[in-house]
């Protein structure tokens, strides 16, 4: 997977959303480092939940399985 950015229809397309969604500074993250780095990062610093970048690698279900397991950690 070379492009975080297109509808290529994998989970690799979480990390390209958590950095287009951070805006101009994930995107420039983005630019000096990695895609994989941005978002980890934009994670870290946007929620005191974890999510493993192992998670930007998984099939499309267990992507959503934690995004929801996010979404209710939020909501406590």
């Amino acid at each position: 997977m070379s492009d975080w950015h297109s509808d290529c229809g994998t989970t690799h397309c979480r990390a390209g959303w958590v950095v287009v969604l951070a805006g101009e500074e994930g995107l420039k993250l983005e630019k000096q480092t990695s895609t994989e780095f941005a978002a980890k990062q934009i994670y870290k610093k946007s929620s005191d939940i974890r999510v493993s970048s192992n998670k930007f690698f998984v099939n499309n279900e267990e992507s959503m399985e934690d995004i929801i397991r996010c979404a209710k950690e939020e909501k406590k």
